[in-house]
């Protein structure tokens, strides 16, 4: 390089610049491209995850209010079958078994007979 006429040292430049631009263009926004694009993957992974999580805390509480409503519908049934084993047993008589027919019917919201 030494006796390398201004074109030429101008020329050496240019080139050596170009490569440069060049290198730090490939290499360099290739970072920050794989960067934003990780960064964008995982705003919509944590964006998807906050929906599932909502979900699954609304699908919670449907659950738990049906659980509620099958065990209301539980003790229900048990007093139904109490009441027909007091039938079966004969120890009442019929008003009784009449009177205590319109209570649960009340109850139950099968209003009065």
């Amino acid at each position: 390089m030494a006796g390398l006429e201004p074109e030429q040292l101008l020329a050496w430049i240019t080139g050596v610049g170009g490569v440069a631009v060049g290198v730090w263009t490939k290499f360099g926004s290739s970072r920050d491209t794989a960067f934003a694009r990780i960064t964008g993957e995982r705003d919509r992974l944590d964006r998807r995850v906050s929906e599932l999580e909502k979900g699954r805390e609304e699908d919670r509480a449907r659950l738990d209010k049906v659980e509620g409503e099958l065990e209301a519908l539980r003790l229900d049934h048990k007093t139904l079958l109490d009441f027909l084993r007091d039938i079966v047993s004969g120890r009442f008589d019929s008003d009784w078994v009449k009177g205590r027919a319109a209570d649960l019917l009340e109850r139950f919201g099968g209003g009065k007979p």
